[in-house]
């Protein structure tokens, strides 16, 4: 896949995010876990598209972007529909933070009909939302804690789109 240049806009992202997601969900017939490669490019895709959706609602993304993805879960919610969670890079101090996606296309699943984000849990850092390093073991257990925990994290950022029909 080539890579996007930083000025790429949204739709163009959605749309290449779309396709990527239709083919992970096309490779699991019935509502399951979904396996990503550490390298996906559709993780790379969310890196872009994340910060872009965060910043339209929280001036404050304009100027953060995240480095990278650790998936705790990956699951097709439906045959249109997916929930990923786990923890993102902060790229302005390489700390992690948690985030659960929600992503569902629309009926030609070709572009993205509706998305939930929520991202960060208070902490430090320029978005106060910094957790540990990226590559400590501090990180790696609060990646495996996560599936406990998620449903009571006091989310610090959250951007909803809902157009599916």
């Amino acid at each position: 896949m080539d890579k996007l240049n930083s000025e790429q806009d949204i739709p163009s992202v959605e749309a290449k995010i779309a396709s990527e997601l239709e083919g992970l969900l096309s490779a699991n017939l019935a509502e399951s876990n979904l396996y990503v490669k550490p390298n996906a490019d559709f993780l790379y895709l969310l890196e872009l598209y994340i910060p872009r959706l965060l910043s339209h609602k929280y001036s404050q993304w304009q100027y953060e972007s995240l480095d990278g993805f650790y998936l705790a879960s990956a699951r097709k919610l439906s045959s249109n529909s997916a929930e990923f969670s786990g923890l993102c890079i902060l790229i302005s101090d390489q700390n992690v933070t948690p985030f659960v996606i929600r992503l569902e296309l629309n009926s030609l699943r070709d572009s993205i009909a509706s998305y939930q984000v929520f991202l960060g849990e208070s902490g430090s850092g320029p978005l106060g939302i910094s957790g540990p390093s990226c590559n400590s073991a501090e990180a790696d257990d609060l990646l495996k804690a996560l599936a406990v925990r998620i449903e009571n994290i006091s989310w610090s950022y959250f951007v909803t789109k809902n157009t599916a029909s």
